[in-house]
């Protein structure tokens, strides 16, 4: 009984011993195929469709390009030609644009009647025939950068994705293969005033009152808030202008348009927007104090408005401080390098 009891353990032992092997080479081949690199290399362009903005003030400028994958490292420059290709501009492209899942591709395109090629006028490239992907790099691209002259005073085409460039791969001699149903992108482009997005708002209010003592309404800046009601929306609305959907501590007012802010260097010039609740108009000096990293941005304005059913005339001082901003898709909040946010 005790020899049979010590095969039994024995071949127990040996079964575990087995499956730990198979496990092991299982194991290994499939790091194997994590750490080796393919049969093929392959270069495509992640998006098919695209909008990409310049911001005013931030140099005007982007970058495009296709990314290269098949090897774990990149070790050598890769070149990768490309044209312009004006066959790709069509109504069905623009529907593309208009049903993306983007919400920045969709609500740029969506006012647009008809796709345009983007005017040569309009921009210089630092190479209009190929993308150098550098070793050492997954992707390659080209800068472009608008003319702010000429791209800001079309602003009625140029505030959303009127205009577009029709990049399509051609060749790559040192990649195997371009993907075909990956080769092409068609970016448009539009530009962004350089205060647009999501600001904590606080202040105060000395309001007068016809037949009381005058009296003081604070609303504090807090930060984080327990909910989004004290935060403020700065929309694009022109290349000096923004438009903002709150006042003094109304916040949540349904309407996107409120106050009416135009920028002029550090100066600030506020008014009232197209259907405003109020006629908003300056109550004295309204400023921004231009720091060099986005997150230090501050928006400092003054002006009243009165209440024509009570009679209380409202003399604000707000103060907008930077909170984050949705660019082309990326949330930005923070950044070290003050060269992003010079021109």
């Amino acid at each position: 009984m005790a020899f049979m009891e010590l095969t039994y353990k024995k071949k127990k032992v040996m079964k575990k011993i087995l499956a730990f092997i198979i496990l092991s080479i299982a194991l290994v081949s499939c790091y194997e195929n994590y750490i080796l690199d393919y049969t093929h290399t392959g270069v495509y362009f992640p998006y098919q469709q695209d909008v990409r903005s310049f911001i005013v003030g931030e140099g005007m400028k982007i970058e495009v390009g296709p990314a290269f994958g098949g090897v774990r490292k990149n070790t050598i420059d890769r070149t990768v030609n490309y044209v312009f290709d004006n066959t790709l501009i069509t109504p069905a492209r623009l529907n593309l644009l208009k049903i993306a899942s983007q919400p920045y591709i969709k609500n740029a395109a969506l006012p647009v009647v008809t796709l345009k090629r983007l005017s040569g006028t309009y921009y210089t490239i630092t190479d209009s025939t190929k993308f150098i992907i550098k070793s050492g790099w997954p992707n390659g691209t080209v800068v472009i950068k608008a003319d702010s002259t000429k791209f800001l005073n079309d602003s009625v085409n140029t505030l959303i994705s009127t205009y577009v460039l029709p990049f399509k791969l051609t060749s790559a001699p040192e990649i195997d293969t371009i993907l075909a149903s990956m080769s092409t992108n068609i970016v448009g482009v539009k530009f962004e005033n350089k205060l647009f997005g999501y600001y904590w708002h606080g202040g105060a209010a000395v309001v007068n009152r016809p037949t009381l003592a005058d009296t003081t309404i604070v609303y504090k800046t807090t930060i984080p808030t327990a909910s989004e009601n004290p935060t403020w929306t700065l929309t694009t609305a022109g290349p000096s202008t923004l438009k903002a959907n709150a006042y003094y501590n109304v916040n949540n007012t349904g309407v996107t348009q409120q106050l009416l802010l135009v920028l002029k260097g550090t100066k600030v010039y506020v008014s009232a927007a197209a259907g405003s609740a109020f006629a908003f108009t300056p109550d004295g000096e309204s400023s921004f104090n231009n720091p060099k990293l986005l997150q230090d941005r501050r928006i400092y304005i003054k002006y009243k408005y009165t209440n024509a059913v009570s009679g209380y005339t409202y003399h604000c001082t707000d103060t907008l401080r930077f909170r984050n901003r949705l660019h082309d898709g990326t949330n930005e909040w923070f950044d070290t390098d003050a060269s992003h946010y010079t021109k």
